[in-house]
């Protein structure tokens, strides 16, 4: 009987050897001390910075002169030179994604899209859908009086009517304003003929409006001072993508190095400057 039984027992350790083997792998390497610690574990790769490894897909709205716009056929503007500077310092191919962008503050899940430069407000609470960037530009106004007023800073026109568009007027802080009695326009064009025939005393415009109009009018407008406001522009990503740290690294450098002001003076330096 013990002599049937033998060949029994092998059979019964053989089999449960082979079940634990194909349950615990790891524990049949670990006993066989053939583990030399080079052993991968594919959830620890790095994850990718962008969908392709050649090219990064930037997704943009191109009405928004001068941040991106249409002319001869290519999308052209500030936010187009910064992301491209991106792309080149990343050692990508840059495409651009024509998108519609609603301010939901969700990426269109129809496109291939690594991130989205489109002059998009970096405001407190639109990161839940989304990553945001640090900020790589801030919105300035140019106050603007005519050019033969007496008017030396703008101290000089405290209690003074002075225009506005009405949706700009939320992003200079009340600080800034409360010296002034703030007259809200919807028409720059009205806004900058008021000023002409002294029905307000002077006005605040951002300067990518403003551009414009002082250069082509210079002997009639000047710039009284240049402010910063509390409005400011992020790059978006998806959310939880490893593109946002580097490309807050490429921003930072750009800065350090003079690159951004370069880009910068490009679009938005005027002469009166």
């Amino acid at each position: 009987m013990d002599i049937m039984k033998k060949p029994i027992r092998k059979f019964i350790v053989f089999t449960v050897l082979i079940i634990v083997a194909l349950i615990y792998p790891g524990l049949i390497i670990g006993c066989s001390g053939q583990d030399n610690g080079t052993e991968i574990n594919q959830n620890d790769e790095p994850p990718k910075l962008t969908i392709l490894k050649s090219k990064i897909f930037v997704g943009t709205d191109a009405t928004y002169p001068p941040f991106e716009f249409v002319q001869d056929s290519a999308v052209i503007g500030f936010d187009i030179d910064i992301a491209q500077e991106i792309a080149s310092r990343l050692e990508k191919e840059m495409e651009i994604v024509p998108i519609s962008w609603d301010f939901s503050y969700k990426i269109p899940e129809d496109k291939k899209l690594d991130m989205i430069i489109s002059a998009i407000s970096a405001e407190e609470g639109n990161d839940e859908f989304v990553d945001l960037s640090d900020p790589y530009y801030i919105m300035e106004f140019m106050f603007l009086v005519l050019s033969d007023d007496q008017l030396k800073i703008r101290e000089d026109l405290k209690g003074k009517k002075i225009g506005m568009i009405d949706h700009e007027i939320k992003n200079l802080s009340p600080e800034y304003l409360k010296d002034y009695t703030i007259e809200e326009h919807k028409d720059v064009l009205v806004m900058l003929e008021e000023l002409r025939n002294k029905k307000i005393d002077g006005l605040l415009i951002s300067i990518p409006v403003g551009k414009n109009i002082i250069e082509e009018n210079d002997a009639i407008y000047r710039v009284l001072e240049v402010v910063k406001s509390e409005r400011s522009f992020s790059i978006v990503f998806h959310k939880g993508s490893p593109l946002k740290d580097a490309v807050n690294q490429i921003l930072s450098e750009m800065d350090e190095d003079g690159t951004y002001q370069e880009i910068y003076d490009k679009w938005f330096l005027f002469s009166a400057q």
